[in-house]
């Protein structure tokens, strides 16, 4: 620790405690003026009984959650629970002004990153050594290829990442982990707002949150978000416009019943599909504005639509029954330029050529499940069981070669990386078969039935959970003419325990298994045969972790460790994209550290550290065992601290300084060879200022100006990465009504 860590972090501590801010106090009912001197008591037998007494204050902000969403289904308070789950709330993602799901999020959980090279068509989130699925309000809308497309800030109430397997909602997907995304939903109270952004490459962004009631009973609520935004960037003649509107209606029917619906409709438009760096000279070695693309190639256009229905009914304050009906539909279309390998003539010059992609998405998904608690004897039972049933369907035309000569060979454009000359003329193409007429139909359906039963015991100090599901799946793939298919029937059970060590440490043992159905063929042989369906990826997890709630539960931490064996894992076939191919089974092992919340007056803090150690242990190809699985990161350390300045002249004033650091990367492939891959560290830093209406924050991004490497990899003989925005700037203008 430096030298001057410690008078500072005294300087704070003795600042913040010392100010003078007034505070708001709300008594819900006034005291009585009384003679009687403090100390003193006339009847022994009479008690005062004070009102709940509120403080609120800027300086109270904490990035602290202590309890699950409803979406989650568990009523298990954190500290409790035998499971590592953190909770990411909107606050947090406001002073980091990111604007979606994949703008940073992910910094604010251990070991949790972001490695992505098709501009934000999906989320790609990774933790744990795996690929992380995906739920919207506790719903699996994962669709079948990538995405769903990431949500908006503008939506987002707060994000939960599952750590390891969740039996609780449906044991599908890597068991790494799951997060969900909780969708702003209406409060019953009259509350606006709206927020203007700008910033660095023409980045304007404007946003509206308005929440109320439509009926003078209170009984038909609502909430409409609306954003629309427009961006130009770093990387020559990529822009990213955006527009999202995000309406929920929630009727009260009756004491014990509800209905919500909600619709979420994102239209998008990109410059690039992907701008991505290729160069057979290392990584870095290009300009953070090169790109593989021309301005003559028209824009990259996905659209985005889902809607939901909850229909809830309360029997009593120990049991409810929820059930939801969920749907997603993502269209996309657009042409790209890309290399078909790499140039044996000249390297340095790369020969593009355009590819053009139409694909559809449709994901229906149906719940339902009931909550209860019951005692038998001195034991509480917490008792969560229900069905989920998912159908989801792809089409697509892909990977559409279209540019050719009249004698069937490919068009080239060539780049020279060391003097790029662009203005090349790039025909557009539209597909005239329609996307279900495509070179590709797949389908995947399973329905699982579930049961959960938390028993708690020695009052509440001693928890033990046990619980199972059984899970049907097929899947169907008609790629290129060829069709697969499979069949699968599968328990995965589900064992915890939590034991409180005192009210505020807990310690606690995990072991769950993961089961999904996976669509996709491996590729044939070259007489046309051999393709099979790809297998489930099936997973399991042993961990054991603390918990710990420090200064009367202000602030808190977890420490977790872990072992997760995984097989199945799907890879894209290097020699043909539209196929897989399988590396085997992998082991991932290592510790999680998360620190957040208020941990002194005024003073807010999120810290974390993930050590991982993820290699391959079983393959076809023997030189990969031992291999490191893909895009996998050795260390991750992220720090995000908000201070709200104490002293009365700069009231209002607040100062918000971070970073993030991986070191010991690996690229997209598993390869037997490993290759060196540059650390990546970024510091941001910014400075706010807010009243009770208006709020104005400011934050650059990349303070250092790093040349930073994303998602990279090396891959016969060429280097790919997704290049990192320069220093850049974002200011943020909340304004509440």
């Amino acid at each position: 620790m430096k030298s001057w860590f410690t008078p500072l972090f005294i300087f704070l501590y003795l600042t913040a405690n010392a100010q003078t801010d007034t505070l708001k106090t709300k008594v819900s009912a006034p005291l009585k003026p009384t003679n009687q001197t403090l100390g003193q008591d006339t009847d022994k037998h009479k008690t005062t009984n004070l009102s709940e007494v509120i403080i609120s204050s800027r300086y109270n902000k904490s990035y602290k959650i202590s309890e699950l969403s409803k979406t989650l289904r568990m009523n298990t308070p954190l500290l409790k629970l035998s499971q590592n789950i953190q909770e990411i709330g909107k606050e947090i993602i406001t002073d980091q002004l990111a604007f979606n799901m994949t703008d940073g999020v992910t910094r604010n959980v251990s070991g949790v990153i972001r490695q992505e090279i098709s501009n934000n068509l999906g989320p790609f989130i990774f933790m744990r050594g795996g690929l992380v699925s995906t739920m919207r309000d506790g719903t699996d809308l994962t669709p079948i290829y990538r995405g769903p497309v990431p949500e908006d800030a503008a939506v987002i109430e707060r994000v939960e990442f599952i750590k390891g397997p969740s039996m609780f909602m449906n044991s599908i997907g890597d068991p790494a982990g799951t997060f969900n995304v909780v969708t702003k939903q209406p409060t019953g109270k009259n509350n606006y707002s709206a927020n203007i952004m700008f910033g660095s490459y023409d980045f304007y962004r404007a946003s509206a949150d308005l929440d109320g009631l439509l009926d003078k009973k209170g009984k038909v609520q609502y909430r409409l978000n609306v954003m629309g935004m427009k961006s130009n960037s770093f990387v020559k003649y990529d822009f990213n416009d955006r527009l999202v509107v995000a309406p929920v209606i929630k009727y009260q029917v009756s004491e014990h019943n509800t209905i919500t619906g909600s619709y979420t409709y994102q239209k998008f438009s990109y410059g690039l599909m992907s701008p991505i760096i290729m160069t057979p000279n290392g990584f870095g070695t290009l300009p953070r504005n090169f790109t593989i693309s021309e301005p003559s190639l028209a824009p990259y256009k996905p659209t985005d639509q889902s809607a939901a229905l909850n229909i809830q009914h309360v029997f009593n304050e120990n049991w409810r029954l929820t059930a939801i009906g969920a749907f997603m539909q993502n269209d996309n279309s657009g042409a790209y330029l890309w290399l078909t390998g790499v140039n044996k003539v000249n390297p340095n010059v790369l020969l593009r050529n355009p590819k053009y992609d139409l694909t559809r998405s449709i994901v229906y998904s149906e719940q339902a499940f009931i909550n209860g608690k019951i005692k038998t004897g001195s034991l509480t039972h917490q008792i969560l069981a229900g069905t989920d049933i998912n159908q989801k369907r792809f089409f697509a035309d892909s990977y559409i070669e279209y540019d050719k000569s009249t004698g069937g060979s490919l068009n080239y454009y060539p780049l020279d990386v060391t003097n790029p000359v662009y203005g090349a003329e790039v025909p557009n193409y539209t597909d005239p078969k329609g996307v279900e007429n495509g070179n590709t139909k797949q389908h995947i359906n399973y329905a699982s039935f579930y049961a959960l039963d938390e028993i708690t015991l020695l009052n509440d100090r001693l928890r033990f959970t046990f619980g199972g599901r059984f899970t049907s799946a097929q899947t169907n793939n008609e790629i290129s003419g060829v069709n697969t298919g499979s069949s699968d029937h599968v328990f995965t059970p589900r064992i915890g325990l939590s034991y409180s060590i005192t009210k505020s440490l807990s310690v606690y043992y995990l072991n769950d298994k993961t089961f999904t159905p996976q669509a996709g063929s491996t590729a044939p042989k070259a007489d046309g045969t051999g393709s099979a369906a790809v297998k489930p990826k099936t997973g399991m997890l042993y961990e054991v972790g603390l918990k710990k709630d420090w200064l009367n539960g202000n602030w808190n931490t977890t420490l977790s460790f872990y072992s997760v064996k995984r097989a199945g894992v799907l890879s894209a076939d290097p020699d043909n994209s539209t196929y897989y191919i399988q590396i085997g089974e992998s082991k991932s092992k290592g510790i999680d550290f998360d620190l957040k919340g208020r941990i002194l007056t005024g003073l807010n803090a999120m810290i974390n550290y993930a050590y991982t150690d993820s290699k391959v242990t079983n393959d076809a190809d023997k030189t990969l065992i031992g291999a490191r699985t893909p895009l996998y990161v050795k260390h991750i350390q992220n720090t995000w601290l908000t201070y709200d300045l104490p002293f009365l002249c700069l009231r209002g004033f607040g100062l918000s300084m971070g970073y993030q650091y991986q070191a010991g990367r690996s690229g997209r492939y598993a390869t037997a060879v490993p290759y060196s891959i540059p650390d990546f560290f970024r510091v941001d830093g910014g400075l706010r200022w807010a009243n009770k209406k208006v709020t104005v924050n400011a934050i650059v991004n990349n303070l250092l100006n790093k040349n930073l490497v994303g998602t990279p990899w090396l891959r016969n003989g060429l280097y790919y990465w997704v290049p990192q925005s320069p220093a850049n700037l974002r200011v943020s203008v909340v304004y509440n009504f």
